[in-house]
């Protein structure tokens, strides 16, 4: 441990005397861990907007969609009587997130207009089958089934169209029809970009209470989010208990969430790797280059040392330790500058507009950037310090 402290300590001063030297040839390499560091911190944060992504638009990691038809006339079955049983089912299974699931079309008046948009009909726990968190205001609750005027929680396209900015929640918004209905906005979520329309979302109850008696739903179905583990035959016995309390009806019962993220993921990973890859390369190869220069200059020194008694291990072992702590601070200091460009502002305004959850910045990649700049010196090391151990005493001494 005392010859390894040495070595640290004689590095560091040589690292002092040759600093001019030492700054331009680790330039590369800190820009290098930092643009690294930087890659793999920002992948994290676009794997977790494509993750929200995709439970927005498909549901929650085995969330499964179940539709109930009639064999003789292909129509759907009552939404109030199908939705009770399926109540009763996710009971019996002990299933916590399920809601059901109804679309109609509505015509809303607008301060330039009217506009037809979509009315859907769900349950409270619909926000978390699709991580629908409130930019404004708040998201449905089972209390508001019962308000005299009905709760809805519309997208930023309707609530662009009503010309509410922020801070004007709760606002009214009058549906028309034979009786015009004014409903109260308690929220507002984000555009529903699969749809491509103007959006409202009120409970299933509300729905019926207000809107039941003269618009009908169309595409009724039920969906819940599940265990992983065991999700498919779970959902296949929840499909088999809805037909055979509802006789009579074709049952089927499909998986929602995206089937393909792994693969986006996986290819997402591997192009970050290999422009991850390539930055480092450029950044050994320059500090390489300018070592293999250096240690020419440094021949008539080593030979010095080499004739007052410095053994080839201790040369062998200084040369390499003087790369090895110069890329380690290169690499500290290429961590702190990526920690600081991935919480800028800038970032958190152009990257991460869509994330909900913003993870922290992964100390997996501040590791990773100060172990492969350890690695970077060492391998820049390792070819000056065999040169070095190779010249004869007498040499060095003559050149």
């Amino acid at each position: 441990m005392t010859g390894f402290a040495a070595a640290i300590v004689e590095a560091w001063q040589e690292l002092r005397i040759h600093r001019l030297r030492v700054l331009l040839s680790l330039i590369g390499v800190g820009v290098a861990v930092c643009a690294l560091t930087c890659a793999v911190a920002v992948s994290s944060i676009a794997k977790q907007a494509l993750v929200e992504q995709a439970e927005r638009e498909g549901g929650r990691p085995t969330t499964y969609g179940l539709y109930a038809y009639s064999n003789e006339n292909g129509e759907p079955p009552p939404p109030a009587e199908s939705r009770r049983v399926f109540d009763e089912i996710m009971d019996e299974f002990d299933i916590t997130y399920h809601s059901a699931i109804g679309e109609s079309d509505a015509t809303v008046a607008l301060p330039t207009g009217s506009r037809h948009v979509s009315l859907r009909a769900v349950d409270v726990a619909y926000a978390d089958l699709r991580r629908m968190v409130p930019e404004q205001g708040r998201w449905l609750d089972a209390k508001d089934a019962q308000n005299l005027s009905p709760a809805v929680v519309v997208d930023a396209r309707l609530m662009k169209a009503l010309r509410l900015g922020p801070d004007s929640l709760p606002a009214t918004v009058t549906f028309g029809g034979e009786t015009p209905i004014t409903a109260t906005i308690v929220g507002q979520v984000r555009k529903d970009e699969q749809s491509g329309r103007s959006t409202a979302y009120i409970l299933f109850d509300a729905y019926d209470r207000w809107f039941g008696a003269t618009q009908q739903m169309f595409d009724v179905n039920f969906q819940m989010w599940v265990p992983p583990k065991g999700a498919k035959p779970l959902s296949k016995a929840v499909a088999q208990e809805f037909s055979s309390q509802l006789p009579g009806l074709q049952v089927q019962v499909n998986r929602q969430d995206s089937s393909d993220r792994g693969e986006s993921f996986k290819t997402f990973k591997y192009v970050v790797g290999g422009i991850s890859a390539l930055i480092l390369l450029l950044g050994a190869m320059s500090l390489l280059n300018i070592a293999l220069v250096t240690i020419k200059q440094r021949v008539r020194e080593i030979g010095i040392r080499r004739s007052f008694g410095a053994t080839t291990s201790r040369v062998f072992f200084s040369v390499m330790m003087e790369s090895v702590v110069a890329t380690f601070v290169a690499g500290l200091v290429g961590v702190v500058g990526a920690v600081g460009i991935v919480n800028s502002p800038l970032i958190a305004d152009h990257v991460i507009t869509n994330v909900t959850d913003i993870p922290p910045f992964p100390i997996s990649a501040a590791v990773l950037g100060l172990v492969v700049s350890l690695a970077v010196g060492s391998l820049a090391g390792l070819l000056p310090a065999l040169i070095a151990v190779r010249v004869k005493i007498i040499d060095a001494i003559r050149f």
